[in-house]
């Protein structure tokens, strides 16, 4: 029973995501949709794993950080502000004479 309530979800996720890349909306606004939907179910599935899988907790801890900083990675690229963020990085740490 307790894992009826997240399939429930990701069931009514899947169906929203279905509906906004099948009816005709600004392209714009599908893909904010898609990165919201994409972020909940990254959560989900981290919550699920968090929960539901025993490990250790530095190794839980270790997985959230990184999960988070792929996730944050992936929308900053989404929203195409990682390539001003890797210029900015380049130029901070190249050495010029």
């Amino acid at each position: 029973m307790p894992l009826l309530y997240p399939l429930l979800t990701l069931t009514v996720i899947a169906l929203i995501a279905w509906f906004v890349n099948t009816t005709p909306v600004a392209e714009g606004l599908k893909s904010f949709a898609n990165i919201v939907v994409s972020l909940i179910v990254v959560g989900i599935v981290l919550w699920l794993i968090n929960s539901y899988v025993p490990m250790a907790g530095s190794i839980k801890a270790i997985l959230n950080v990184v999960v988070v900083v792929a996730t944050c990675i992936w929308v900053l690229k989404a929203f195409g502000l990682w390539g001003e963020i890797e210029r900015r990085w380049t130029n901070m740490t190249s050495h010029r004479p």
